[in-house]
C-alpha cells in the first residue's frame, strides 16, 4: 500500500487531507507540522508520496526541494495563492484551494504513475503547470 505523508499544520485541513487519502485506499504518514517532523520522516522514507499545504508567508513543514529529490519522494501541493510560490517550487504539482478531492486523487494518481515509470536512480520529473487540475 502507497503512503502518502501529510504536511500541513492547520488542523482542519490536515484532517480533510487525510480523510481524502484514506477513502482513496492510501496508507497515511503524518500529519506533520514542522520541517524538522518532515525531514526525520522523509529521512526514514516512510512516505511514497508528500502532500504538503504551502502558505508562502510561513514555511510550515515544507522540505527544501533538494530533501524531496534526494530522497526520490514527490510532492504535491496545495495552496491557495500559486503565485506566491518560491521558485524552487514552482515546478511542482499542485492544486489550488479551494480544491475538489477528486483533482487531489487524480493529481496524485498521475504523479505515482509518472514515479513508477521512471528509469531507475532518475528523480521523478516534474509536472508542467499547465497540467494542473483546476
Amino acid at each position: 500500500m502507497t503512503r502518502i505523508l501529510i504536511v500541513e499544520d492547520e488542523n482542519f485541513l490536515a484532517m480533510e487531507l487525510m480523510w481524502i487519502v484514506e477513502d482513496a485506499g492510501y496508507s497515511v504518514v503524518g500529519p506533520e507540522r514542522s520541517v524538522a517532523e518532515t525531514r526525520q520522516v522523509l529521512a526514514s522514507k516512510k512516505g511514497g508520496l508528500g502532500v504538503a499545504g504551502y502558505k508562502p508567508w510561513r514555511r510550515n513543514g515544507v522540505p527544501d526541494s533538494k530533501d524531496a529529490d534526494t530522497r526520490g519522494i514527490p510532492f504535491v501541493f496545495v495552496t491557495s495563492n500559486p503565485a506566491l510560490l518560491l521558485a524552487e517550487y514552482r515546478h511542482r504539482p499542485l492544486v489550488t484551494k479551494p480544491f475538489r478531492p477528486d483533482a487531489l486523487l487524480v493529481l496524485i494518481l498521475r504523479v505515482l504513475a509518472e514515479q513508477a515509470n521512471a528509469p531507475l536512480g532518475d528523480a521523478p520529473k516534474p509536472s508542467s503547470s499547465g497540467d494542473r487540475p483546476e
